[in-house]
């Protein structure tokens, strides 16, 4: 559950800056591949891109296609276990404070409530800087969040090039990034029907 994981950072982080961004891309004003990073200044999302991840959770490999959309207030995460192809998980996370965590071959599918919405695109703002890394080939910024994922970004694009999550004690390689790239069929964005009938389980967010 790949954003109910981010709970302890959603409730710190404020949407002021996200909807001015979202505002700014609407006017043509806004380019967040260009945002500057420093020790300092932690990267600033796009509000729309699409990123291929290869995860790692100790003896478990899946790969990982994110699709993250503010414009259109909803983030999808497909994560496709190399141990069965055929059976990923989906975890829709929207702006209605609702996720929705299912397999699309199944017909069970848990609804989670979230008291805050999607990332703000300034998720890692006051993120503490842990130093330079070389990463996959690339020099980059590090930073932590709240003790609980660490984050790295590249020098030279500020694009993410891996994430760990502490909890989860999972890595998160990225393989590609496409800014401004939303689903294929925007259906994958709606609530699917599984998610609302009686096979679907609703509860609140686990606790902090």
């Amino acid at each position: 559950m790949f954003l109910v994981r981010l709970l302890p950072l959603l409730l710190l982080v404020a949407t002021t800056d996200q909807t001015r961004c979202e505002e700014s891309i609407r006017r043509g004003e806004y380019d967040g591949s260009s945002s500057l990073c420093t020790p300092t200044n932690p990267p600033v999302w796009e509000p729309r891109f699409y990123m291929k991840q290869r995860k790692k959770q100790e003896n478990s490999f899946s790969t990982v296609d994110f699709y993250f959309d503010s414009l259109r207030g909803a983030s999808l995460i497909v994560d496709t276990p190399d141990a069965n192809l055929s059976d990923p998980l989906w975890d829709l996370e929207l702006s209605n404070h609702s996720s929705y965590y299912f397999h699309p071959n199944r017909s069970t599918c848990d609804v989670i409530e979230m008291p805050v919405g999607l990332l703000a695109l300034n998720w890692l703002e006051n993120a503490t800087y842990l130093g330079a890394f070389h990463i996959n080939g690339k020099d980059c910024y590090g930073y932590t969040k709240e003790d609980f994922i660490d984050y790295y970004a590249d020098k030279s694009t500020c694009l993410p090039v891996r994430w760990y999550f502490h909890s989860m004690q999972a890595t998160f390689d990225t393989v590609s990034y496409v800014s401004n790239r939303s689903v294929r069929d925007l259906s994958w964005l709606a609530v699917p029907a599984i998610c609302e009938g009686q096979n679907s389980t609703r509860r609140p967010a686990p606790p902090r």
